[in-house]
């Protein structure tokens, strides 16, 4: 989220509230804001802080609220846990598939080199969302537990698919996302006194 709206969105707040605060009070405020929610995409952040806004009963944990909005909205954007099992069954086949290319020192052609190999079953991980990359740790570790050929699929949902969805819904949205480059903050807080003359106290 950039400053500028994290600025427009604390006026509102204060506007709603009918707040009278002193820079001091809203500097903190903002750093707070942008400590919590600097990563998350300008739309997806104002259409949480409405969501909030509407359901908040006490200014102090609006923070707390805006949060758990953005959240729900991100859930909403992403895969079940069930279909992120799923898709994480089909990457650890693939990186079993290279794996195994890999440990037989790779093919003759230039493409299929044991080195080759190797990065694409780290591409493959490395795709993963954070939380499943932080599960398992490494392809190999991955490979091991979810592409044995001695485990069925039902033996492999009996035994790994609970720790994998607890890991799911223990994680922050952020974490279940396709890896990306986050935004960032375009520039660090500002003085409070900037969003407006008539934010201060009497």
């Amino acid at each position: 989220m950039t400053l500028e709206k994290v600025k427009e969105l604390m006026q509102t707040r204060m506007d709603y509230f009918d707040q009278h605060l002193s820079d001091e009070t809203i500097t903190a405020q903002l750093k707070a804001y942008t400590a919590n929610l600097g990563t998350v995409p300008d739309d997806i952040a104002e259409a949480a802080f409405y969501a909030a806004l509407g359901n908040c009963r006490y200014p102090k944990q609006f923070l707390a609220d805006w949060q758990e909005a953005v959240r729900d909205i991100q859930l909403d954007a992403l895969p079940s846990p069930e279909q992120m099992w799923v898709s994480t069954l089909a990457a650890a086949k693939r990186i079993d598939s290279e794996l195994e290319c890999a440990r037989n020192g790779g093919n003759l052609d230039e493409e299929n080199s044991r080195e080759k190999c190797l990065a694409r079953a780290w591409d493959v991980f490395n795709a993963l969302p954070e939380a499943v990359r932080k599960l398992y740790g490494n392809p190999s570790a991955m490979r091991s537990l979810l592409a044995s050929r001695d485990t069925s699929v039902s033996e492999m949902n009996r035994i790994y698919r609970p720790a994998f969805m607890q890991a799911i819904k223990k994680a922050p949205a952020k974490a279940l996302q396709t890896p990306k480059a986050a935004p960032q903050l375009t520039q660090g807080t500002q003085p409070a006194a900037q969003i407006s003359d008539s934010s201060k106290s009497a």
